[in-house]
């Protein structure tokens, strides 16, 4: 593995993207790990507390819900894992992690994570808003998941827009939510019947946030 490939993964990487060039040095002294496909990176039973970093290949996160394992997320050059399991009082890690192709990961220590953030500002703040846009995501999810029907969803996303009026690209709310294109068609008709929103040639008008709210 030469120097230029992990270099590269780095330049990818929203943590470390704008290191300092003493911050580089330090993360090329870790040294990247190889895994085959189907091989196991990371579960609930058998982790370290390091930050991982996709030099090459790709890696699929999955969720375990009783017996059935549920695919999260595909990751691949300059995504990484395990930045919300670092700091935490919780010693269990919530994911299982499983190289989908033949991949090589940059283990990053929390201990040396901790002294980057310490040294590199900018990896301190490139931290924090990457697990910001994380809580941001999960926010959304939650809201979407628990919400009664698609129009209480679609309510809550009018409601995260804090303007009175903006473009709806309806394919990509569709995927936000996870529910259908027509069911987000009809969840504006029916917001639009309640007195609500107005919705015309792709864009929103809120006309009472207290209706949405209702609905939410």
């Amino acid at each position: 593995m030469t120097d230029k490939k992990i270099i590269s993964a780095l330049d990818s990487c929203d943590v470390f993207s704008k290191a300092s060039d003493a911050t580089y040095k330090e993360l090329l002294s870790c040294s990247p790990k190889h895994f085959n496909p189907g091989e196991l990176i990371y579960s609930a039973e058998s982790f370290e507390k390091n930050l991982g970093i996709i030099v090459s290949g790709k890696v699929e996160v999955y969720g375990e819900t009783g017996n059935r394992r549920v695919r999260l997320n595909t990751l691949s050059h300059g995504d990484m894992f395990g930045a919300a399991a670092l700091f935490g009082k919780d010693s269990g890690y919530v994911s299982t992690v499983i190289s989908k192709t033949a991949s090589d990961v940059l283990f990053v220590s929390e201990s040396k994570v901790k002294e980057l953030i310490t040294s590199d500002s900018q990896v301190a703040l490139a931290y924090i808003s990457f697990l910001s846009d994380r809580i941001r995501f999960l926010n959304r999810k939650i809201s979407a998941f628990t919400a009664k029907n698609a129009d209480s969803a679609v309510a809550t996303a009018m409601l995260e827009e804090r303007s009175q009026s903006f473009e709806l690209n309806v394919s990509r709310l569709s995927k936000k939510l996870g529910i259908g294109r027509t069911s987000v068609y009809r969840s504006l008709e029916s917001l639009e019947n309640l007195g609500a929103i107005k919705y015309s040639e792709g864009t929103v008008l809120i006309l009472s946030e207290d209706i949405l709210k209702s609905v939410r």
